[in-house]
């Protein structure tokens, strides 16, 4: 089996199946155009080469790169480091790429904040980003670190167990694969909404009810014993006075939010909470 290095939310060393990566290598020529002669494919975090074969056959011209290179074709690079410009050159001073398209997996790093710097730099050159990445980046919150210039071409799931611990135990990490595509307009920019008829207090501003927002009971709404909860784990609502607050709380009781965009424990966000209470108190 070949896998792909995935550097995760533990010192363990992750690695991607390899049906995984073809079925994203598959994804990927179905929504974008790679000239096999004239593009080139960058994978900044390449493991032990589980995309190797499949980017060979994409195209000709491609860099490898991984700070513990585990394949003779990949070259020992800090991605984050790299001087696109002299890496090209160090080929070929002539060489001009039609399009340049990163490919692979990044490291995730503690709430993604190592996800988030390879996606800043690939966006300095790039003309694609298509990156296996945490559940959260379905969010709007995530996708916000992708330039405005760049599109959501696809998104889709990945399979329960896609990767593998240690060589040889399955495990599952929730995560998705990407598509995006660097084109001459921006996309729509997702602006914040603003709360009707109720906000946010602290938890002494004699707040209304308190909802949970992280954990297995995450969205879950009490009015009783408010000065018990926690701040870490709560919101507390404050509504205005006109509305009739005991038929309001019991709709808001009734929303189902997400529960499939996130890598760790279920977490819902200020906005989440905004769009789905303004379509009931507006």
């Amino acid at each position: 089996m070949q896998n792909t290095g995935l550097n995760r939310l533990t010192i363990d060393k992750f690695y991607t199946k390899e049906s995984v990566v073809n079925n994203c290598c598959n994804i990927l020529t179905q929504n974008i155009n790679i000239d096999f002669n004239n593009d080139l494919i960058i994978e900044p975090s390449a493991g032990n080469g589980a995309f190797i074969n499949n980017i060979l056959k994409l195209s000709s011209n491609f860099k490898f790169y991984d700070i513990q290179p585990e394949h003779e074709k990949i070259l020992k690079q800090d991605y984050l480091e790299l001087n696109i410009n002299k890496a090209i050159s160090n080929d070929n001073s002539n060489t001009k790429f039609r399009k340049i398209h990163v490919i692979g997996n990044p490291p995730f790093g503690r709430q993604s904040s190592t996800a988030i710097k390879f996606i800043k730099k690939s966006a300095l050159f790039s003309d694609t980003i298509s990156f296996i990445l945490p559940k959260s980046f379905k969010k709007d919150s995530m996708k916000k670190y992708f330039p405005l210039q760049f599109h959501l071409l696809f998104e889709t799931d990945l399979d329960y167990n896609s990767f593998i611990i240690n060589s040889q135990v399955e495990k599952d990490v929730p995560c998705i694969f990407q598509i995006w595509e660097k084109k001459s307009v921006e996309r729509n920019k997702v602006e914040n909404l603003e709360p009707v008829n109720f906000k946010f207090v602290k938890k002494d501003e004699n707040p209304d009810i308190s909802f949970r927002r992280v954990g297995v009971n995450a969205g879950f709404i009490d009015t009783s014993n408010l000065n018990e909860k926690s701040v870490q784990s709560h919101y507390f609502i404050k509504f205005i006075e006109s509305i009739n607050k005991n038929d309001i709380i019991n709709n808001l009781k009734c929303i189902i939010y997400p529960s499939n965009n996130t890598v760790g424990p279920k977490s819902i966000s200020k906005q989440e909470i905004i769009k789905e209470f303004n379509l009931i108190l507006q």
